[in-house]
């Protein structure tokens, strides 16, 4: 086990946790404060879930995106904010379930996808990290949904900078040709993030299954950063 991940393993024993919206001990994420986060409501694109009066937006007319539609049950701000970071960079993984069931109810049921995956990271950051939280909230997702969970349908062929240090203009070249998938021919796969924002690495990652023969592809992501 990686040194870094089991010490963060033997704090989060070691330590009661504290629910990042109410503060109160018990939990990182009490139940109850689930819905008190911000909703990614309101008049937006069905195509990529961006605030818009029109469906589809002047963005997805212009460039549809490869996958065919996504959804984010919450803003990325605020305590959802703090609790996706918390995640992603100090390891309390156990912040992801309670935001994957719900981004699982999130899921139109005319989508109707035979499995989910998730945004994978490149090997040499997983090393580095110990974990993938988008691979974590992509198993809770499917245990919801009653589907296969199938990570290894995609893969991160590059490392890339990460795209919170990039400006949207420089998102999509980032991750272009930076996924490849197998193993999917015939498939409505749903992919997961934790975090998105342009869409980018999830229009990549689409691409990728698309290629690989996936009939449908669909996006899923906890947040989403309007």
């Amino acid at each position: 086990m990686d040194v870094r991940l089991a010490l963060r393993e033997l704090t989060d024993a070691l330590l009661p946790e504290r629910c990042v919206v109410c503060e109160r001990f018990g939990a990182a994420l009490h139940e109850a404060c689930v819905p008190t986060l911000a909703a990614a409501d309101g008049a937006r694109c069905a195509r990529c879930w961006a605030p818009s009066s029109a469906s589809p937006c002047d963005d997805c007319l212009a460039v549809p995106p490869a996958f065919e539609a996504l959804r984010a049950p919450y803003r990325f701000e605020g305590a959802a904010r703090r609790a996706l970071l918390e995640a992603k960079f100090r390891g309390v993984t156990t912040l992801l379930p309670p935001l994957a069931r719900v981004a699982a109810e999130a899921v139109p049921g005319d989508w109707r996808p035979s499995l989910v995956t998730a945004v994978p990271l490149h090997r040499a950051r997983q090393r580095t990290r110990g974990y993938n939280q988008a691979g974590i909230a992509a198993e809770v997702v499917a245990e919801r949904l009653a589907v296969p969970y199938r990570a290894e349908v995609l893969r991160r062929t590059r490392a890339t900078a990460p795209q919170a240090t990039l400006g949207a203009a420089r998102r999509a070249s980032n991750v272009v040709a930076a996924f490849a998938a197998s193993g999917v021919a015939g498939e409505r796969v749903l992919v997961v993030d934790d975090i998105t924002t342009t869409g980018a690495t999830l229009d990549a990652c689409a691409r990728a299954l698309l290629d690989a023969g996936a009939e449908a592809v669909f996006a899923l992501a906890l947040a989403r950063e309007d």
